[in-house]
């Protein structure tokens, strides 16, 4: 197992890519900069966390940034949970 830092998959440059998308994106919104909805942004970064759980397990590429992609989705749906556990 040799962990390298971009994907050898296609699976796993998708998934990179919607996380840094993700990443960018709501860096933007946050700035003021796009009006998107926030649960809008939040779909490219679980789309990233599920595509590179496939890539990570099904298709053993073991990259840093498919495990970025995995970190930031378990990120947003704890976001999510604390949302709907805790609304305001």
């Amino acid at each position: 197992m040799k962990i390298t830092l971009l994907p050898k998959t296609r699976l796993g440059y998708w998934s990179a890519g919607l996380s840094i998308l993700f990443i960018i994106m709501i860096w933007l919104k946050m700035q003021g900069l796009i009006p998107l909805m926030t649960f809008m942004i939040a779909g490219f970064g679980i789309t990233g966390f599920f595509v590179g759980l496939i890539a990570v397990f099904m298709n053993k590429d073991w990259a840093i940034l498919n495990f970025l992609s995995i970190i930031v989705g378990l990120l947003i749906i704890l976001w999510i949970a604390a949302e709907i556990i805790f609304p305001h």
